[in-house]
């Protein structure tokens, strides 16, 4: 059974990498999905639900005010 992740920033509020390169990172980890959490921000999830299609994560919306 592969994890998930509900929890994830992205250099559009506190991260440290890209929406995209977050999904890469949830990938190499084994993760089947991750929710791109950014703080007040959904600028990244397009990007993230893009690169997550393309490499078989499941990329869920979210915001964390």
């Amino acid at each position: 059974m592969r994890g998930i992740d509900l929890h994830t920033h992205s250099l559009c509020s506190d991260g440290a990498q890209t929406p995209a390169d977050v999904v890469r990172t949830a990938k190499d980890a084994g993760l089947a999905a991750i929710a791109l959490s950014d703080h007040d921000s959904i600028a990244g999830v397009q990007e993230a639900i893009d690169t997550g299609k393309a490499l078989g994560v499941e990329v869920i919306p979210a915001v964390e005010e």
